[in-house]
């Protein structure tokens, strides 16, 4: 057998075996991918021994494998294997990308967020051919099925990140993977889009929601150092929050004259909102502003906002804000610890108002005031602010002190703690005089004299616990504290009478200090009631009350104001304190309902010849039937019961008895 030449063997080699093709796969896209090489068919074994290979069509192992029973049969893949199979493992996650992308965008529209940017790949995704395999049924996001809670898609922890000191709540999220509350700031306005809100609607027209925005940011945001409305014109303030924008116009028109029959509308989109956003994933700072400011100005709905702002905002954990504030001295950090506050100055006033535990409790939450005044970024009005989150915790530790009012005597050792708190009111006057600024260019004095007028209150609130439990006489070791008492109570009627600043600012002053006037008015007049010429004269008494009803009816305000509504219970103090014949009148109406006079006369028209006899929400009564000192509920109802249309009506229904 003669031997073949080796070039000869390399030509016939080449010659009977065709060449690769050199195929060039294209996309749907008009850009070329790299060239193919020639598809492998045979398995790595029989390539290595260079024999030929016979393989089935189901593939590995082939014959010779499967005979010789070995088991690394396996067939090398080619570069167009390995195209295909990542061609297609890329359109089956940018599948599920999509899907994921357009269920996020309809979570957001739900919850009233601001649309995303649309994808990166949206731009690829439309080079691509419409025919593309489908991705497998169970990678599709089923949106139907969202009976469930929440899931959370945060990253796993790693066990150097799981440290112990979590809250226990964390461990909940790491195993059910259900979404805690976030905070995802304020949200960028769409200015594209079209407002869809009240105003749009037509339920009020833009030029009354022009002049009240107006009324409310050159006017009254003032009195709440200015956290409330942040934006400078009525349409930023609609497109960034819809809720704050209600809560904006209500609050004016509460203040304008105006805007009577406006805020009743203002009114009922404020409780709207707030409904549909009870139960919903919603935590920017403009929401929790929107909730500070109804829960500073709007006594009906004060109670119930300003603890359900507080739960919201702390799980959003902008109870921790001070010491963010502090540490990344940023705006959004300083905002969030305004806001914060704000929640604890209106939590501390509704639990003096209605002698009720408050919510917030921890000292360290607004121990670093002074701090917040170091940063870079405080301002004056942060001065007013931390002034009052300082007198807040004074006030605090007197109620903490004093606790529930019982009906029960204090104790005579409570003398020496009522002595330090009053010279721990005596040292915050003292101080913040000096550093509250002496003006404002939208309320004028009102820093420097509000918070005299706050000293007045502070020290009527803590001098008053010593007529808890009293009888006909006060006991000795009480007496100069009960003149205090009395001195403090007159105080802060004459301030607010004989200062401008102050007599003028009774029309955008907080809830609470209308509501603390209201009970420095009554005070006065069950001193002089009760005890006669002994503490305070009846003839005093009624001056300076007449004189404050006189002062409210020259003010220009709504007609649901506060102020607006003392005047009718405080002329029926008054009358109280001029006649004899109120008493008899009284007596003539419960000698008609003893037994055997049944028959003539029915409550019914007991009440309709007596009416003063029976209490209503006006507390017509109350200084006839109720002389304790208790701080609420003021004149005798429960400012959370009132609603627009419910205003000055009496809440009693008598039914005739005539025939029972």
């Amino acid at each position: 057998m003669s031997k073949r030449n080796g070039s000869t063997a390399t030509q016939e080699y080449e010659g009977s075996v065709p060449p690769p093709k050199r195929v060039a796969i294209t996309s749907n896209s008009e850009h070329p991918v790299a060239h193919i090489s020639r598809h492998i068919r045979a398995c790595t074994t029989c390539r290595k021994h260079k024999i030929k290979c016979f393989m089935d069509d189901a593939g590995p192992p082939c014959r010779r494998c499967k005979e010789k029973k070995l088991s690394n049969c396996a067939v090398s893949k080619n570069l167009q294997t390995i195209i295909d199979e990542k061609t297609e493992l890329s359109e089956a996650m940018l599948s599920d990308l999509d899907q994921m992308y357009t269920a996020v965008k309809e979570m957001r529209s739900i919850m009233g967020l601001p649309e995303l940017p649309p994808l990166q790949t949206s731009r690829m995704n439309k080079r691509k051919d419409s025919s593309a395999p489908p991705p497998q049924e169970s990678t599709i996001l089923q949106l139907e099925d969202n009976d469930g809670p929440s899931c959370d898609n945060s990253p796993k922890l790693t066990p150097e990140d799981d440290r112990l000191p979590h809250a226990p709540i964390h461990s909940l999220y790491t195993l059910t993977r259900m979404r805690a509350l976030r905070s995802p700031g304020s949200g960028n306005e769409n200015p594209s889009q079209a407002i869809n809100d009240f105003i749009s609607q037509g339920q009020i027209s833009l030029a009354d929601a022009e002049r009240l925005f107006c009324v409310y940011r050159d006017r009254l945001d003032g009195f709440i150092y200015s956290i409330g409305c942040p934006y400078k014109t009525l349409e930023q303030l609609r497109r960034k929050s819809s809720i704050l924008c209600a809560a904006t116009l209500t609050i004016a028109a509460l203040h304008d004259p105006a805007a009577d029959k406006v805020y009743g509308i203002c009114n009922s989109e404020l409780r709207r909102l707030t409904e549909k956003s009870m139960l919903q994933r919603q935590g920017d700072r403009d929401y929790f502003r929107a909730l500070s400011i109804a829960s500073y100005w709007l006594s009906d709905l004060s109670w119930t906002l300003s603890g359900h702002a507080i739960r919201r905002a702390a799980e959003c954990n902008i109870h921790n804000s001070y010491s963010l504030a502090i540490k990344d001295q940023s705006e959004e950090a300083m905002d969030s610890a305004r806001i914060w506050s704000i929640l604890y100055i209106c939590d501390q006033h509704l639990a003096i108002l209605y002698d009720r535990p408050a919510i917030i409790q921890d000292d360290w939450l607004t121990q670093d005031w002074e701090g917040i005044l170091n940063c870079p970024l405080a301002t004056d009005q942060d001065e007013r602010l931390m002034s009052q989150v300082e007198l807040m915790g004074i006030l605090r530790n007197i109620r903490r002190l004093f606790g529930p009012d019982k009906g029960e005597e204090i104790p005579r050792l409570y003398l020496s703690q009522i002595g330090h708190y009053h010279r721990q009111l005596d040292q915050w006057i003292t101080k913040w005089t000096d550093r509250l600024p002496e003006g404002h260019p939208n309320i004028g004095a009102f820093p420097r004299k509000g918070a005299l007028f706050h000293f007045h209150l502070a020290q009527l609130y803590l001098y008053s616990h010593v007529f808890r439990g009293q009888s006909n006489q006060i006991p000795s070791h009480f007496l100069d504290t009960a003149s205090m008492a009395v001195t403090s109570a007159s105080a802060i009627i004459d301030i607010l009478l004989t200062d401008p600043d102050l007599s003028t600012s009774i029309v955008g002053i907080p809830s609470y200090l209308l509501s603390m006037t209201a009970f420095a008015a009554m005070f006065l007049a069950k001193v002089s009631h009760k005890y006669g010429d002994n503490l305070f004269r009846r003839d005093q008494a009624l001056d300076q009350i007449t004189r404050l009803i006189s002062h409210f009816r020259s003010l220009s305000m709504g007609k649901w104001h506060l102020a607006n509504l003392m005047i009718r219970g405080l002329e029926t103090v008054t009358s109280l304190l001029t006649s004899h014949g109120v008493q008899y009148k009284v007596q003539n109406a419960i000698s008609s309902m003893m037994p055997g006079n049944e028959a003539t006369q029915g409550l019914e028209d007991v009440y309709n010849t007596n009416p003063d006899m029976f209490t209503g929400i006006d507390g017509n009564t109350i200084p006839t039937w109720d002389t304790t000192f208790g701080l609420s509920p003021i004149f005798g109802f429960d400012p959370s019961f009132l609603d627009v249309d419910g205003y000055m009506q009496s809440m009693a229904i008598f039914p005739n008895t005539e025939g029972s």
